[in-house]
């Protein structure tokens, strides 16, 4: 993993990934769309999130769920650095990275890939909202949140910010608040998005012309 600092940017984004595999992405879509379908989906978001990323002009790493050749290959593709998620279940790994990430740089974003709307105006908003505040979040229309920023480097050390927090729930952002408040830490707030989860949520996006 390169340094974000000797760019003096300061801040640096974590994109997690899941490799392209059919039948292992987007699971709920393909329920209604089919294996096939929601794979190319997954791979026109994860284009679309590496896009962005290059666009906003942030160092980044991609962190994998497992190797992926095909992760690999776009990250580098995109200019970006290739690395492994550890950790028993989402929060963990997400605490990892932020810890790995905060080694080389101030400021961490993390994202994902599942928002179609987002921008790189969006992640350089986070990355000056960091400047003033320990931590960002993106909130989503579902209850969850789309990204999540992080200018506080001791509070991913042994962290239990995300105990209990049920990822790809409805109460994901106010379960991932309340663990900030424990750690006595307040959020500042992006504006709020939508991810792509379902076929309704791909039909609004194909209404729009995003896919």
């Amino acid at each position: 993993m390169t340094d974000p600092r000797s760019s003096g940017a300061g801040c640096a984004i974590a994109v997690f990934a899941r490799p392209p595999r059919l039948g292992q992405v987007k699971t709920r879509l393909a329920a209604a769309v089919g294996d096939e379908t929601a794979l190319n989906i997954y791979r026109q978001l994860l284009e679309h999130t590496l896009r962005q990323v290059s666009i906003s002009g942030l160092p980044f790493t991609l962190f994998a769920a497992a190797q992926s050749d095909e992760l690999a290959a776009l990250a580098h593709c995109y200019k970006g650095e290739v690395a492994l998620q550890h950790g028993d279940d989402l929060g963990e790994r997400m605490a990892a990275a932020f810890s790995e990430m905060h080694n080389l740089t101030d400021a961490v974003i993390l994202i994902g890939t599942d928002c179609p709307v987002l921008t790189a105006g969006h992640l350089l908003a986070a990355q000056q909202m960091l400047l003033q505040s320990e931590v960002v979040l993106g909130p989503a229309e579902d209850g969850g949140y789309w990204l999540i920023g992080s200018a506080n480097d001791s509070l991913w050390r042994n962290s239990s910010v995300f105990d209990g927090v049920q990822f790809g729930g409805s109460q994901a952002l106010a379960m991932t608040v309340h663990g900030l408040q424990r750690a006595g830490v307040s959020a500042s707030m992006l504006p709020v998005l939508w991810d792509l989860d379902t076929e309704q949520d791909y039909q609004r996006a194909r209404s729009l012309g995003m896919l």
